[in-house]
């Protein structure tokens, strides 16, 4: 079946002229020399969208001048142009340009009938690129003359754009919204009666005694309760029908997809196939605009790096064709979408020569990381294993935007999972509807915070005594992991007022923690007070906030009070950043021969906490995620002692335990148990399968696990 571009188009209109004001206000900025580096950085990802769109849609006049727009900033990223007045003016003309082609498809209704791009003004774009840069023109312009046939043009591209904005609503949807507007405007009438009933009350007070007044006011009370929690339910119901007005298949967002596979695969010689799997699911018009943008990212990249070709699949035993899956389902509160490849998987060794030749990571320590923080790595704006510089990848953009728009933009969660030769799955959390979230509101020394509910695991109260110092750290130790405590007047950078309630909270013994989470790990935050948890309508941040990372939007309390919504993952970061801070005090001197310890669990916190215990005293430290990734580290290197949990997925500690001792250079190699099970039949068992000591997380103490190991290596 032929697919109808026509309808892509006009969305790529919309779309493009977003990318086309991105780099439009940058080119000023250029102009005026007040550009920075973060700024040529949006424009180098927006003329990278833009021109991937145009080239998906065969508007080759675009594609080519976007092209040689981005080779400039390109060059002006990388530091090999200077920024100027006239480097800043070509652009701004390159983007004149551009959107004289989007207004003439607007005004074609989407039939791709461009002409051929300015040859002049693609070659003055490519010789700037070069550094060759024409002198600026002196003569003036000529005074615009008014042009009908334009004028119309114009007046079609608005309504193109006003086209692309609009919504399709099923009838019965508006009937069930006018039917509850019906109920809210009659439960309106009876709260005006209500009010009308106490007005008329009022000058018969004098004349009723003591038990008339308290019937008529528990009458009045209970009758007004009624009537608010009825309308409180319309309201509430009311939001609902109105947010399924805007909410729209997921399929208008994967339509596309398969075109863009075919002729991705086909500029690569590659044969790939599209899997789509819940398309009829239905989430927020807004969500599905911004989507489009990471997941192209996520296509290309799938179909350039992960699918490899017809040959080098049949030498690994696949088909011919790859295959790219894109699944959708409700998940709980939110949406789940994976896109996941049968391709080759993440190159682990290619990312982790690449992070040494960035200068993101040490050369001595590169092959400690795990494969968890090589996904990590492949988000750094900039990075890119491809060898060459192609019009799909080795730019180094792509990732990096994917990363932003879902964690930054959209409040969700990106996690990456990858198996060597038999592909890669890239999991996006998100949010039913951006207007509305569930917020947990806090207060810290009388300033109003909110997290969404999303990242919110749990809330405890601690007694002071319970908290252990970790690894220089304050923690709590919670099912089977530790969880690094932070106060939040610390993180925020609050300061502490004397006879304050933080100070009085300080002095008390029980303590209130709320543990959030990302896909990188736990953390306990102690704050003051909890307010309450409740659907919120979310309000944007003044444009001169919208730059700053910490605070991602506004919402008001029942006391018409303004609470900052905090991001999660940047306050997981701001954590991390003051914890190495705090824990990087200088080592002391070891022998030459440093002991190789093997840490083994599947909490990333845990793992962390004890691989900074061991550092800090000298041993040098490899981390696996689970008893079968230990057991393969530990074929592949001889590690002097080996650190296990218990409780972990594929490969339990106690397995992994047992099958290191079937292992000839692991017989008489030290194996220390650290959990949290501290039953006897545990340890017992834990002996029996060759355990040389089994330490509970409960009686964890540092120094405690530093003697026993220099106990069993001497």
């Amino acid at each position: 079946m032929a697919i109808d571009l026509k309808k892509f188009v006009l969305r790529f209109i919309d779309e493009a002229n977003g990318h086309l004001h991105i780099v439009k206000e940058g080119a000023f900025l250029l102009s005026s020399g007040e550009n920075t580096d973060a700024q040529i950085g949006e424009m180098f990802r927006a003329a990278h969208t833009l021109k991937g769109g145009a080239r998906m849609l065969k508007l080759q006049s675009i594609a080519d001048v976007t092209h040689q727009l981005e080779e400039i900033l390109s060059e002006l990223r990388d530091k090999k142009l200077a920024p100027d007045q006239a480097l800043g003016t070509l652009i701004l003309q390159a983007t004149d340009y551009i959107s004289d082609q989007l207004a003439q498809l607007s005004a074609s209704e989407g039939n791709n009938q461009l002409p051929p791009a300015d040859v002049a003004l693609c070659e003055r774009l490519a010789r700037a690129s070069r550094g060759e840069m024409d002198a600026p023109s002196t003569e003036l312009a000529p005074a615009p003359v008014e042009n009908p046939a334009l004028t119309m043009k114009l007046e079609a591209a608005d309504s193109a754009v006003n086209q692309a904005s609009s919504v399709r609503v099923k009838l019965e949807k508006l009937d069930d919204l006018i039917n509850i507007l019906g109920e809210v405007v009659a439960s309106h009438d009876r709260l005006e009666q209500q009010v009308q009933n106490l007005v008329n009350l009022v000058p018969r007070l004098d004349q009723m005694n003591a038990d008339q007044l308290r019937q008529q006011i528990q009458q009045f009370s209970r009758k007004l309760k009624e009537d608010f929690q009825a309308q409180n339910l319309q309201m509430y119901e009311l939001y609902d029908v109105a947010t399924t007005i805007r909410m729209l298949p997921v399929s208008m967002l994967f339509e596309p997809v398969s075109m863009q596979v075919r002729e991705l695969a086909a500029s690569l010689n590659k044969q790939v196939d599209c899997r789509i799997l819940g398309g009829e699911v239905e989430i927020d018009r807004q969500l599905i605009d911004r989507l489009s943008e990471p997941l192209t990212h996520l296509l290309r990249n799938a179909i350039d790096h992960g699918i490899g070709t017809a040959a080098e699949r049949a030498a690994c035993g696949k088909s011919a064709r790859g295959t790219i899956t894109l699944t959708t389902q409700q998940d709980g509160r939110g949406i789940l979408l994976r896109v996941e490849d049968d391709g080759r998987g993440l190159d682990y060794p290619a990312i982790r020569a690449k992070a040494v030749a960035r200068g993101l990571v040490d050369a001595d320590v590169v092959d400690q990381l795990s494969e968890l923080e090589c996904n990590e790595l492949i988000f750094h704006p900039g990075f890119s294993t491809s060898k060459i510089v192609t019009e799909l990848s080795g730019r180094g953009v792509g990732l990096d935007i994917v990363r932003k728009t879902i964690v930054t933009d959209l409040q969700g969660t990106l996690q990456v999972h990858s198996r060597p030769t038999q592909g890669t799955t890239f999991i996006i959390r998100l949010p039913i509807s951006l207007a509305m979230m569930r917020i947990l509101q806090f207060e810290q020394q009388n300033h109003l915070f909110g997290l969404a509910a999303q990242y919110v695991v749990e809330v405890l109260k601690y007694s002071r005594d319970d908290i252990r110092d970790i690894a220089g750290r304050p923690a709590i130790i919670r099912h089977n992991e530790f969880i690094p405590v932070i106060s939040a007047a610390e993180l925020l950078r609050i300061n502490e007022r004397p006879g304050s309630q933080n100070s009085q909270a300080s002095a008390a013994n029980s303590l209130l923690l709320i543990v959030i989470q990302n896909q990188f790990g736990k953390m306990a935050m102690l704050v003051d007070n909890l307010l309450d948890e409740r659907n919120m309508m979310i309000k944007p941040l003044p444009k001169h906030m919208q730059q700053q990372a910490l605070v991602s939007g506004m919402v008001l309390s029942q006391n018409n009070q303004l609470v900052s919504i905090l991001q999660v993952p940047v306050l997981m970061e701001m954590a991390q950043k003051q914890g190495q801070t705090r824990t990087s005090v200088p080592k002391p001197e070891v022998r030459q021969n440093t002991w190789h310890v093997l840490i083994v669990d599947d909490s990333l916190n845990t793992r962390e906490i004890e691989k900074n215990v061991l550092e800090a005293h000298g041993y040098q430290v490899t981390l696996a995620e689970d008893g079968f990734s230990g057991l393969q580290k530990a074929r592949l290197t001889q590690f002097d002692a080996v650190l296990t949990d218990v409780e972990m997925p594929v490969m339990d500690g106690f397995s992994l335990t047992k099958a290191l001792r079937a292992e000839e250079n692991y017989q008489h190699i030290p194996i220390i148990i650290v959990t949290s099970r501290a039953k006897e039949e545990d340890r017992r068992r834990g002996i029996q399968v060759g355990a040389d000591a089994y330490i509970a997380k409960g009686d964890f103490e540092q120094d405690s696990l530093i003697e026993t190991l220099k106990m069993l290596l001497c």
